[in-house]
């Protein structure tokens, strides 16, 4: 190390110190990084002598040393270019099916028997009653935007959501007497092992309709698979990151909504409406169509056989109670109204709330978040990962991917409450299920307790999941219910 006088940019002098570069190699190695890998810190005492010997020092060391250190760089460049685990639309799809066989849980709950006037005659049917899963949500946490695991989704809606924190950070702070914010996420948590995180972790969340639960209409009552018709013609584009006037006057409208709201809770307004068309329209169900037919017919599903097992069972029972009309079955899955790539809800336009703690977020939920005893917990096995309450971003846990689930199950948890007024999102029955893990490592089974699930890492903090409620319904809507002979039969594949 040496020193060196010098002038500022107004000219005044000051003194500086320069290391040699033999120093500044020899600390470049000392870095934890550098130490973490495979080698260097033998090497470094090898090359100890070397260090202390004058001229050996000025002539052999810079040669070790150079060489020591780009083999280094190149071995801690390729363990930090990892960028996470990420996926597009066709992986969404295929992985999602393949675990269909484990999460439909496809049951004969047993036969309704209905019955038609004609106003000539009376028939009698009998229709068989089913219960199964089917995904209906598409939920993904990152720990900012635009770094959703999904590139698609992160190419439009992340990117939007980017754009309003990045304008609420620069005009909220100012209005509470502070400077303006350049970093509009929670902070920034990437790193690659566990236990080298803060004990505090924030995550964004988001769900959107999930494109696969239009299967019922794409099987048809024998089981075969069809292109759905009321999905014909034009239903989405391509051009990613393309704006349209909707989109435009949302973001003036959030803006100029959020500087109140931040600066007077108490008086805050129900925020604009997210443009879903806009984000809807990206995706072109026309195309993702015959993805999900052929990952389906890949699958050990057959829903053929669920057919001819339901009217073999059922033309027993209709002879034995008298049904003239026979077995009457027009579908084998039951409907839903799920709008595909909807963002039913999103934790930036939630910004608020979302990056709010008690008693802005969840204040009439105090009872609760003060109780020792209380049952909102996330976790397994008598651990507790994380509370339910309040529901936001936050989550006190040193582990990233029981964070990832904790938010998860938080973000789906408030979507579910038809209590919550203020809050922008678009209520649905949809979000309580089975779960299962997509991205960074995808399950081929579901679990009820989102907990259950494996807990990886991702390098980028970006993860994913799905949510597979429960449906309920006859085969059949023809006539009136009149009975029901209850029969159960759950069909199994794998």
């Amino acid at each position: 190390m040496y020193f060196r006088l010098e002038a500022d940019r107004e000219g005044n002098p000051v003194m500086t110190s320069r290391l040699t570069p033999e120093v500044s190699a020899w600390a470049a190695l000392a870095h934890p990084v550098f130490q973490k890998l495979p080698g260097v810190p033998i090497l470094m005492t090898l090359l100890t002598p070397f260090w202390l010997y004058q001229p050996l020092k000025r002539t052999v060391m810079p040669v070790f040393l150079g060489a020591l250190l780009l083999i280094a760089c190149g071995a801690a460049r390729a363990q930090s270019a990892d960028a996470g685990i990420r996926y597009h639309t066709q992986t969404l799809i295929v992985d999602t099916v393949k675990a269909l066989p484990q999460c439909l849980r496809y049951c004969l709950l047993g036969f309704e028997i209905r019955v038609r006037y004609t106003g000539v005659s009376v028939e009698i049917y009998v229709v068989p009653r089913v219960e199964h899963y089917m995904t209906a949500l598409h939920v993904m946490t990152s720990d900012r935007f635009p770094k959703e695991a999904y590139i698609e989704w992160a190419a439009t809606v992340g990117a939007l959501q980017k754009k309003l924190l990045d304008a609420l950070a620069r005009v909220v702070p100012p209005l509470l007497g502070g400077t303006p914010i350049h970093e509009s996420s929670g902070g920034r948590t990437r790193y690659g092992q566990y236990g080298q995180h803060q004990s505090t972790n924030f995550k964004e969340a988001e769900l959107m309709g999930h494109p696969v639960a239009i299967l019922p209409a794409l099987v048809d009552k024998n089981g075969d698979m069809t292109a759905d018709t009321y999905t014909e013609g034009e239903t989405g584009g391509d051009d990613f990151g393309v704006w349209n006037a909707d989109v435009t006057n949302f973001f003036h409208q959030w803006v100029t909504w959020s500087r109140g709201c931040f600066v007077d809770p108490n008086a805050c307004a129900p925020p604009p409406l997210f443009p879903g068309n806009w984000a809807m329209d990206q995706f072109d169900m026309e195309k993702i169509i015959p993805m999900i037919i052929e990952a389906v017919e890949a699958s050990q599903v057959n829903f053929k056989a669920i057919y001819k097992t339901l009217l073999q069972i059922g033309t027993i029972v209709a002879d034995n109670v008298g049904a003239g009309g026979g077995v009457k079955i027009d579908r084998l899955l039951c409907p839903n109204d799920v709008d595909y790539f909807f963002p039913y809800y999103l934790s930036g336009v939630d910004a608020l709330f979302w990056r709010s703690g008690w008693p802005i977020t969840d204040g009439e939920h105090t009872t609760t978040l003060f109780n020792p005893f209380s049952g909102d917990r996330i976790g397994t096995g008598g651990a507790i990962w994380a509370h339910v309450y309040p529901r936001h971003g936050f989550v006190n846990n040193d582990h990233p991917g029981r964070t990832a689930l904790a938010i998860a199950y938080r973000g789906a948890h408030l979507l579910a409450d038809s209590s919550v007024r203020l809050r922008p999102k678009r209520t649905t029955v949809y979000a309580r299920g089975d779960w299962q893990n997509l991205s960074p490592e995808p399950t081929d089974y579901c679990a009820g307790n989102i907990a259950d699930l494996p807990t990886p890492i991702d390098a980028e903090g970006g993860y994913a999941h799905n949510i597979w409620p429960k449906f309920t319904c006859p085969l059949s809507e023809i006539g009136v219910m009149i009975g029901f002979i209850p029969y159960r039969y759950c069909f199994h594949w794998g």
